[in-house]
C-alpha cells in the first residue's frame, strides 16, 4: 500500500464527516419532510411578495398598491345601477325580479341558512323582529307579515335594502352575493306564506 493510499484511509472518516456537515448545512427544514438545498441561492423556494404599503421602484408614483382606473370593478362583483336612496329602491322595485320563481330544495336550503346567519340576529328566525338583537334594545322589524311591512315591497325593492341597507340596517353586498340575495328573499316570501297559512311554493 502507497504512503498516500495509507494516508487518505486514515483521513477517511474525518473527510466523510466533513462532507457530510457540509451537507447539512446546505440543507434547511422548513416543513417536515421537505428539505430545501442551498436556500440561500434557490430563491423560487422563498419569492418575496410585495407588501402593500411599501415603496416600490415599477411604478412612477413608486408606491405598490395602486388605484384601480376609472371604470373597473372588482372580480366577481356585479354592480347595481341603482342610486342608494328611496327613489332608486323604488326603481329597483319596478324593475328587478327575482329570477328564483321556483326555488329548489337546495335553493331554499340556500336562502335559509343566509338567512339565518345575515337577518335573524335582527329579524328573528322567523322574521318576527325579534332577533337577539332586537332583544337587546334595538328596534325590532318584523318581515313576516306579508300584508304589511316588507310583505308590501316588490322583491326589487328587498334587494336594493339588502344591497344597499336602509336607516339602521348596513348594507349587506359584502357578505352575500346577489344569488344568495334572491335567495333570502325567496325565504322571505317562504315565511310571510306560513305566517297567512298560504300554501308556499313547492320547491
Amino acid at each position: 500500500m502507497s504512503r498516500w493510499t495509507a494516508l487518505i484511509a486514515r483521513c477517511a472518516p474525518v473527510l466523510g464527516l466533513l462532507t457530510v456537515a457540509a451537507l447539512a448545512g446546505g440543507c434547511r427544514v422548513e416543513r417536515e419532510p421537505n428539505y430545501e438545498w442551498l436556500p440561500w441561492i434557490n430563491h423560487m423556494f422563498f419569492p418575496t411578495a410585495a407588501e402593500s404599503q411599501l415603496a416600490s421602484k415599477v411604478f412612477k408614483n413608486g408606491m405598490v398598491l395602486q388605484v384601480p382606473p376609472v371604470g373597473t370593478i372588482a372580480r366577481g362583483h356585479v354592480p347595481l345601477h341603482y342610486t342608494a336612496d328611496a327613489a332608486g329602491a323604488t326603481q329597483a322595485g319596478l324593475e328587478l325580479h327575482n329570477p328564483i320563481t321556483t326555488p329548489t330544495p337546495e335553493d331554499d336550503e340556500r336562502g335559509k341558512v343566509m338567512f339565518t346567519t345575515f337577518c335573524a340576529p335582527c329579524h328573528g328566525p322567523n322574521g318576527a323582529g325579534d332577533g337577539p338583537v332586537s332583544k337587546r334594545g334595538m328596534p325590532g322589524f318584523p318581515i313576516n307579515n306579508a300584508s304589511a311591512g316588507a310583505g308590501l315591497l316588490p322583491d326589487g325593492h328587498i334587494f336594493h335594502i339588502v344591497t344597499y341597507g336602509r336607516n339602521m340596517m348596513p348594507s349587506y353586498a359584502s357578505q352575500t352575493s346577489p344569488e344568495d340575495r334572491w335567495r333570502i328573499i325567496a325565504h322571505v316570501r317562504r315565511l310571510q306564506a306560513a305566517y297567512h297559512n298560504v300554501p308556499a311554493p313547492t320547491p
